[in-house]
């Protein structure tokens, strides 16, 4: 062999052999990292951020925690769009049919179990031949409701979609039409996985591996700005006892919990900003084939007095109210007409919530206003059976 082609072979040798390595640490690293299927989609595009950076959430986990009300942390395992749920694939599953909720934490699924959502539970009475959804996002509106179906619904074509309105849903003014449209893309398949997450750390923030399974506060500690009693401790103070405030300022229990009744006393008896949300919905549900369908879940205080004895610990609260008359039924009425005008199912969860209250089964926490685990699931399943027995057309 001469020394040109004995040359020829060292490099063919070391070609092979990085090529293997590159191989190997490719294999590995899409292990470790995966990515979903499109490269911009992601919950932090509808959260309200108060100024921070638009970080993706993607491999994030949550825990919330209420330590007044004697309970553990509830674990929030998200997929890759930074949702509570499975991961999401955009072609339909054969023979299924699929369904959106589209809510706030109340969808999410705050203070219950994974397996105890509403999503969860209506797919469980459907006996899981109906693909769900969780669309829950804590803290969000209307706005972010009809931006999340606009982008979500062309590209997911769904079957069903549930649009669930929580009673503090409605803000001081009508909710903002979408006028852009998300554009779906996908990752590029054959960009080596290093380059790609190198492109989505600079732009959008740390991507997290697989493996990374601590959770984060819901509820920062003070001093963080995502804790009000950070900033606003001197409004604050004086409402609730010393002994809710330092659970609050510990991050142990919900700080946006201060003069919450005061704040549903003032609201729930006027005519909600709808604007054009159910009209849009409506639109946007039959260009993509969609049936739209509107869930109303009640406030705990529309529902039952059992817990203003611990919204006095937390509110200013005028003796006088009582929330449970069709004065503070408002909202709900006013939906449910817009529904019937559109031609559009709705539910309204208030008087099956109310009976299971008045027959003592308690709904709700005592002091976190979200439902517990076992109301949830009755929540998923009586929207299956109302949905189910709806004399509405397909």
């Amino acid at each position: 062999m001469t020394a040109k082609s004995e040359k020829r072979r060292k490099r063919i040798k070391l070609l092979i052999y990085f090529l293997v390595i590159f191989v190997f640490q490719e294999v590995v690293i899409r292990f470790c990292y995966p990515l979903p299927e499109l490269s911009n989609f992601d919950r932090i595009h509808y959260m309200i951020l108060n100024g921070e950076k638009n970080v993706h959430s993607r491999n994030q986990h949550w825990f919330w925690e209420s330590s007044l009300d004697q309970s553990p942390r509830f674990n929030h395992t998200m997929n890759q769009y930074g949702f509570r749920d499975v991961e999401w694939a955009v072609e339909k599953p054969v023979k299924k049919q699929r369904a959106f909720f589209i809510g706030d934490s109340f969808i999410e699924g705050i203070m219950a179990e994974q397996d105890e959502t509403i999503p969860e539970s209506f797919k469980k009475a459907s006996n899981n031949s109906i693909e769900t959804f969780n669309f829950g996002m804590l803290g969000v509106g209307l706005d972010s409701y009809l931006q999340l179906m606009a982008d979500a619904i062309p590209i997911y074509k769904p079957d069903i979609v549930f649009l669930c309105i929580y009673a503090n849903d409605f803000g001081s003014r009508p909710p903002i039409v979408p006028t852009e449209y998300l554009e779906p893309r996908e990752f590029v398949k054959l960009r080596p996985r290093f380059l790609e997450l190198m492109k989505q750390s600079s732009t959008n923030g740390p991507v997290f591996p697989i493996w990374k399974d601590d959770y984060l506060p819901y509820i920062p500690a003070c001093p963080n700005p995502g804790n009000p009693w950070t900033t606003d401790e001197a409004s604050l103070k004086g409402i609730v006892s010393e002994k809710i405030e330092k659970h609050m300022k510990e991050g142990t229990f919900n700080p946006k919990r201060v003069n919450e009744f005061l704040k549903e006393v003032q609201h729930l008896n006027k005519s909600p900003q709808l604007g054009e949300t159910i009209p849009f919905f409506k639109h946007i549900c039959e260009q993509n084939g969609a049936r739209p369908v509107v869930v109303y879940i009640p406030s705990r205080n529309q529902v039952t007095t059992h817990y203003y004895q611990y919204e006095k610990e937390l509110s200013v609260f005028p003796d006088s109210v009582d929330m449970t008359i069709p004065e503070y039924q408002l909202p709900q009425r006013i939906l449910g007409e817009q529904c019937a005008d559109f031609g559009i199912q709705y539910i309204d969860l208030t008087p099956a919530v109310r009976k299971k209250e008045a027959n003592g089964q308690r709904m709700y926490w005592n002091y976190d206003s979200h439902f517990t685990g076992t109301a949830y699931q009755f929540c998923g399943e009586k929207i299956f059976e109302m949905f189910r027995t709806s004399t509405l057309p397909e």
